[in-house]
């Protein structure tokens, strides 16, 4: 801070101090020479009188002084100010202008946004400043250098302002602003942040970019400082019912089957809510459900898809809100795709039955004439692989190798081919399997690991540890599962020599691997998945087929949900993804049987489209970071013309429709503590922008200090001058 004084000239009035010594010193009396009687006593007396009355004048004359500088001090008006001695509006700054047009700022209130009142307040700004101000402006979707603009340039652009789905964190965006500010020429530097503080739009941890860098360059030109002002825009209170997820059961539907899709719908105002929540299927109106929603809680509505949709295309859902007008309409929908295709194929091989038939019955429980089937199962002996299978193995989305003695090299080569080609095997080991065969060298290239030799632990093994949480065989359920694998017994398994291109993804409790993959990289990928303990159950104990008990009721639900998760997993449609949040990258699964020529790529208006040409390699089609919200389509056409349907739902993200503000704790950490002043309102900002370019004023505490001098001269000028009880004042040597 420094010492400033508006009125400078005036400051010289306390030169006026001195006059009351003048006075003194013109209009001393030469004090009369009174003849006494020669009485010791009453000299003696004299001398103390004098000694007392000296200290009061002078106590009274330096209160006089005091009263005389603080009047002209008080009329210079003195300030402490952080930026300049001048307050004048007319002095050039430069401004710099960062607006937030996260979705939040598109809150309405009095048919006005957050973002009107946020463009408001910059223009009244802008009207303020001279035509020599240099404005830079920053959107905090939009990354790029600014560039210096006009003030009337400046209103344009403010006024082209829009609300966009994807934004960069706002210490991010003010990053752009600092250096440039800090670097130009304007005797005043000022930055404004129009926001309305949701956390969403911040990152708390971060420090504010380019303010270091702004501090570095000020401090090579000599000092000087960059006032910033947050005006934090909108209602301290806000209210709102949102969607805040609209998911079906999987994004992969069996042909026959009804899916189920799950809505959350959020009230953030302090009163219970009722909507009306409309389900919409390919643009027609499907259901609806009328739900009341308490304060500051969640409620759930569910809906269910027709059983005969079409195959292979994408269909396009979506969850409205209705009912009551609604302060923040970008989530009051929320869209969602998904596709129907026939059921899996997989083919079971097995010598025994009873080795194949716990995973038929987990994939294809016994159902209702007529009932839809997610898996259409398959069972072979060995020796029919080749025979029966050679031409069709490829359609198969897994094939499952059930404690099988051993394969002729045709079998395996067969085997090797379809892994090759983006097959999906699981091999699950037992006592019938011969190591000799199963090291082979062409079984080798297929499987996850060799085998070594039959390991007999005891009655206290179990399964052990999920390897990896976030593998789609577990993800979801692994912090669930691993508790009950850890409970199911565990007899025998094989001790296994792993492939060198192997990982393993479940363990035993002595930490031998259970279960490995291995992956084959092409134009779709293959994967072989290797058990060292078989996928089946024996109810004798004595019975040397019984291995483990995981297949049972008794340990829960793993068998049953690895099994379906195992075949979705290989099939590729556990990883297929179309729904996205705006500005993620977007990766369609293709077809590795097809080859495209080229891509066209539609928005949610149905009115832009851009063409894509197809993906040098592999089965993914890339979109990079699409941001409008709503469905996207994609026409894909092969080189015979053939043209397929494809799409995906882009959302908003879930944290723009909360409206928790920063913290001040948190804008200290940001912008440093005193490095900011948060402007809550209009009267607020003005005094804000005064305080920062004229200062604190002086004047009012100046007047306060006069009276309370003024005050004390004339007590004490009374209790100094007052006549003694039947006696004449001492008064001599009193200034004037």
């Amino acid at each position: 801070m420094e010492f400033s004084l508006i009125n400078a000239g005036l400051a010289a009035g306390a030169a006026l101090a001195a006059l009351p010594v003048i006075l003194h010193l013109f209009m001393r009396q030469t004090p009369k020479h009174v003849v006494f009687p020669a009485l010791r006593l009453i000299r003696e007396r004299q001398k103390r009188s004098k000694k007392r009355m000296r200290v009061k004048n002078w106590l009274l004359l330096l209160a006089r002084m005091a009263v005389l500088a603080l009047m002209a001090l008080a009329l210079a008006r003195p300030t402490f100010t952080s930026e300049m001695s001048l307050g004048d509006e007319a002095v050039p700054s430069a401004l710099g202008l960062v607006f937030d047009t996260s979705l939040s700022m598109g809150y309405k209130e009095n048919d006005r946004t957050r973002l009107d009142e946020a463009k408001e307040r910059a223009l009244a700004i802008l009207d303020k400043v001279p035509d020599s101000s240099l404005v830079y402006t920053v959107n905090s979707a939009v990354p790029g250098t600014p560039v210096p603009l006009s003030p009337a340039a400046a209103r344009k652009w403010i006024d082209d302002l829009t609300i966009r789905p994807v934004n960069r964190t706002l210490n991010a965006a003010v990053g752009q602003i600092y250096p440039i500010v800090a670097d130009c020429d304007r005797p005043r530097r000022e930055v404004f942040v129009f926001t309305d503080l949701a956390g969403s739009s911040w990152n708390p941890g971060e420090h504010a970019a380019g303010l270091d860098q702004a501090e570095k360059v000020l401090k090579e030109k000599s000092g000087g400082k960059i006032s910033t002002f947050i005006i934090r825009v909108g209602p301290a209170e806000a209210r709102d019912v949102a969607i805040d997820a609209a998911e079906p059961a999987s994004t992969v539907a069996t042909q026959g089957e009804e899916m189920e899709v799950r809505g959350l719908v959020r009230n953030s105002g302090g009163q219970a809510a009722t909507r009306v929540v409309e389900f919409y299927l390919d643009g027609v109106k499907k259901g609806a459900r009328t739900i009341e929603i308490p304060p500051g809680n969640q409620a759930e509505v569910t809906f269910t898809t027709p059983r005969r949709l079409d195959e292979a295309e994408v269909h396009r859902g979506e969850l409205r809100l209705t009912g009551s007008p609604d302060p923040l309409e970008f989530n009051d929908r929320r869209y969602f795709s998904f596709r129907v295709r026939p059921a899996l194929k997989v083919l079971l091989i097995s010598d025994v039955p009873l080795d194949a038939d716990f995973v038929a019955a987990a994939l294809d429980p016994d159902q209702a004439p007529g009932a839809p089937r997610t898996f259409q199962v398959a069972r072979a002996r060995p020796s029919e692989l080749v025979q029966r299978h050679r031409d069709t193995l490829k359609d198969q989305a897994a094939v499952f190798l059930l404690n099988v003695a051993a394969l002729d090299e045709e079998a395996w080569g067969l085997l090797n081919a379809y892994v090759h080609e983006g097959g999906g095997l699981v091999v699950g080991l037992g006592n019938r399997c011969q190591a000799a065969n199963y090291n082979g060298p062409t079984a080798s290239q297929v499987l996850a690991a060799g085998l070594d030799a039959v390991q007999n632990p005891g009655k206290e093994m179990t399964f052990g540890a999920i390897a990896d949480f976030t593998h789609p065989l577990f993800q979801g359920y692994a912090k669930e599962m691993e508790p009950l694998l850890a409970i199911t017994p565990v007899y025998h398994y094989w001790s296994l020599k792993p492939a060198k291109e192997s990982r393993a993804l479940l363990g035993f409790s002595d930490k031998a691997p259970a279960l490995l993959e291995r992956p084959f990289k092409g134009a779709r990928t293959g994967r072989s998945l290797l058990w060292s303990s078989p996928l089946a159950y024996r109810y004798d104990p004595k019975d040397p087929a019984r291995w483990n008990d995981l297949p049972l009721p008794t340990y829960g639900w793993p068998f049953l949900a690895l099994m379906n998760r195992t075949v979705a997993y290989l099939a590729g449609t556990s990883s297929e993804q179309l729904n996205y949040v705006a500005g993620e990258n977007v990766r369609l699964t293709l077809s590795p049987a097809t080859r495209y020529k080229d891509f066209t790529l539609t928005g949610p208006d149905a009115k832009s489209s851009e063409s894509l040409a197809p993906p040098s390699s592999g089965d993914v089609l890339e979109i990079v970071a699409p941001q409008a919200v709503g469905q996207w389509s994609v026409a894909a056409k092969d080189v015979d013309d053939k043209q397929t349907k494809m799409g995906f739902s882009l959302n908003p993200p879930q944290a723009e429709s909360r409206f928790d503000p920063l913290k001040p704790a948190e804008l200290d950490a940001i912008f440093g503590k005193g490095g900011y002043v948060l402007a809550e309102d209009d009267k607020a900002l003005r005094d804000a922008v005064d305080t920062a370019r004229v200062g604190r004023e002086l004047f009012p505490w100046l007047m306060m200090l006069i009276l309370i001098i003024i005050t004390a001269e004339n007590v004490l000028a009374n209790t100094f001058y007052k006549e003694a009880p039947g006696g004449t004042p001492v008064a001599s040597g009193a200034p004037a």
